[in-house]
């Protein structure tokens, strides 16, 4: 009986393994012809089999695949996605080969996944610089997908998002910044553009003295980057608010004070989350009728809004003390203390601006 099953296991064995040579064989067949996505839906087809081939076969098999997704994002089809697929496919093919031993297509997968790096960087500079702001935000994530190690080029992908109001991806990438406990500190390269005379930022040093040695570029300098973490907890909150959920974005705003209690903006942002609140309340006050059931409530609603103000001024006093001079914070103060008939406080700062 045993005997039996082994016999069994080794013909199975013999037949996939016979099977994804000729599948491998047909997908190549349809790729030389010019249809890619013939070749690609057999290799997905086949990619079970995959993990009982030999060392050759999945050599084939990766080096195809990958051939297939760089065809696509030759035809500029979702450019970003297909690099990475193709990146993805190579290091599957180099893992491989070097458990293997055969090195076949190890040095060009190697070659192959610097020069889709250098390609997708310069292409999102490119992007860019044409304010094509969501094109370049998904190459620069596609960079940090293919290698980790660059955080970089998560953080500027997200900060491209923002500015594009991709609320979803921002998010989902500033969660990832925060897992990955990302400050942003490093070095941070410039070079001025001699065309525009504009100084311009550069992912690394090597993309900038490039440019300054092609003769476009002068003056390169490097500075020191600060801490990203309060801009990142502060564009959290503001996505957060623009969602609606002013919850979680007044959680992010004190997060940001008990990381950088000198940080004048958490304070006002959250004297203006209560500032909606009020309108909030306002809006449902507005529309009571005169019934003694809806004055009560106008009664509640409108101690409510008091409180709410009050806090929007504490919030406020403490932004004032940070930057005296921040007109306004004061103008803000100044209408928030008339609103609530504090005079005395209205009349103080009023004498110190």
């Amino acid at each position: 009986m045993r005997t039996n099953f082994i016999l069994l296991l080794f013909l199975f064995i013999s037949f996939a393994g016979s099977a994804q040579k000729n599948q491998i064989k047909e997908a190549q067949s349809e790729f030389k012809n010019g249809n890619s996505n013939g070749a690609l839906a057999i290799l997905e087809k086949s990619e079970y089999l995959i993990i009982n081939a030999d060392y050759d076969d999945k050599s084939e098999f990766y080096n195809l695949k990958a051939e297939v997704f760089r065809s696509f994002a030759d035809k500029k089809i979702e450019t970003a996605a297909n690099l990475t697929a193709a990146v993805r496919a190579y290091n599957e093919l180099i893992r491989e080969e070097s458990l293997s031993g055969k090195y076949k297509y190890i040095v060009k997968a190697k070659e192959a996944i610097k020069q889709i790096k250098d390609d997708l960087q310069n292409s999102a500079s490119k992007d860019i610089k044409a304010d094509k702001y969501a094109d370049g935000a998904k190459k620069m994530y596609s960079l940090y997908q293919i290698d980790k190690n660059d955080t970089i080029n998560l953080y500027l992908s997200t900060s491209y998002f923002m500015m594009v109001k991709d609320y979803d991806s921002a998010l989902k990438n500033y969660k990832e910044l925060q897992t990955l406990n990302y400050t942003g500190k490093g070095m941070e390269y410039y070079a001025v553009n001699k065309k525009t005379n504009v100084e311009e930022f550069f992912l690394s040093a090597m993309d900038r003295d490039a440019r300054v040695k092609a003769g476009g570029y002068e003056r390169p300098r490097n500075a020191r980057a600060t801490s990203k973490k309060t801009e990142i907890f502060r564009n959290m909150a503001i996505i957060c608010s623009e969602k609606g959920d002013l919850n979680a974005a007044e959680n992010l705003y004190k997060q940001m004070i008990v990381f950088n209690p000198k940080f004048t903006e958490p304070y006002v942002d959250l004297a203006y989350l209560n500032l909606n609140k009020k309108k909030a309340l306002s809006d449902q006050m507005s529309v009571l009728g005169t019934s003694q059931s809806d004055m009560q409530t106008y009664d509640k609603l409108k101690t409510k809004m008091d409180d709410v103000v009050k806090e929007a001024i504490s919030y406020l006093e403490k932004a004032n003390a940070i930057e005296p001079k921040n007109e306004n914070v004061s103008d803000l103060l100044l209408k928030l203390y008339r609103s609530m008939d504090l005079t005395a406080e209205y009349t103080a700062l009023k004498a110190r601006i």
